[in-house]
């Protein structure tokens, strides 16, 4: 690639499919024509700009081509800007160390949940009654047996097409707190937990919260996986976050197949192949950047 491209173009192609903002960057240096030593003299020359006119935001765009009006991460373009250097002197010191993410969009969702309009009010009633555990978390993550039929849960292939249907009384229910706690989402939630599943969310009840508060069918509205992490990490207290990431460095060590069943069971949605580097980017980016 010649010295001009700006290593903040694929940034200009991100979709509603993007996971997080590291995917396409990622992407870029995967590219068999991508020159890390090129890219990375190159910017090392936008940080010398970027500190020597005081004002990282504008050389960053205007001479790196990142779209954004925010950093990428975190809330420092100076602290980003350094990152990427890290990443590509990285990358020149071991070609190796390429992300083995697939080009985007992919389909992240396996499972979806349709409530039946017909069980309104039972399930008001049902949700009227759940006592709200106390918490310091500024979003929680509940699965609640109705008591009869509240509708279906899907399964689909890697493809996003349907392979399955199952009747549930189960919701799952997305509580925020703020100045009371309420609920902000329902949706409909797997009939039958792994039987692994109670002691999961004992042994790791933050990322049961995040992953239930903020990576459910209820929590999204929407919003994309990326957007609901970054709010997660822009609204959740710092310590909170901290003793996540270390929930997520044991969940971590399980297997590919047990890790998966783990995040199900937990409450999150979002499952693409590329779930454990997903995981992993998470964890990185609450330690490194900062968010508030």
């Amino acid at each position: 690639m010649s010295g001009s491209y700006p290593l903040g173009a694929p940034f200009v192609g991100l979709t509603g499919f993007d996971l997080c903002h590291r995917q396409p960057l990622e992407l870029a240096m995967a590219s068999p024509a991508f020159d890390a030593e090129e890219q990375l003299d190159r910017w090392r020359s936008i940080i010398d700009v970027g500190r020597r006119e005081g004002d990282f935001a504008r050389t960053v765009q205007r001479i790196g081509g990142v779209p954004f009006a925010s950093p990428p991460e975190g809330n420092s373009w100076e602290r980003w800007a350094g990152w990427v250097a890290e990443r590509l002197a990285e990358l020149v010191d071991d070609p190796t160390s390429i992300a083995a993410v697939p080009q985007y969009p992919e389909h992240w969702q396996l499972r979806d949940g349709k409530l039946d309009d017909t069980v309104g009010p039972a399930l008001r009633r049902r949700l009227s009654e759940i006592a709200v555990p106390a918490g310091r978390s500024r979003r929680d993550y509940l699965v609640v047996d109705v008591g009869e039929p509240v509708g279906v849960v899907l399964t689909r292939d890697e493809g996003g097409r349907s392979v399955g249907e199952q009747v549930t009384q189960r919701v799952g229910v997305v509580v925020e707190r703020t100045d009371r706690p309420r609920v902000i989402g329902v949706h409909a939630a797997p009939a039958v937990d792994d039987p692994r599943a109670d002691g999961w969310r004992a042994e790791w009840p933050r990322l049961s919260s995040a992953f239930g508060g903020w990576f459910s069918l209820g929590a999204f509205g929407n919003r994309t996986p990326a957007t609901m992490q970054y709010s997660m990490l822009e609204r959740e207290p710092d310590d909170l976050l901290e003793e996540l990431a270390a929930e997520g460095r044991e969940l971590l060590d399980l297997t590919d197949e047990d890790l998966r069943a783990a995040v199900v069971a937990l409450g999150c949605y979002v499952e693409p192949s590329w779930l454990r580097l997903w995981l992993e980017w998470m964890f990185w980016r609450i330690g490194y950047f900062d968010w508030k």
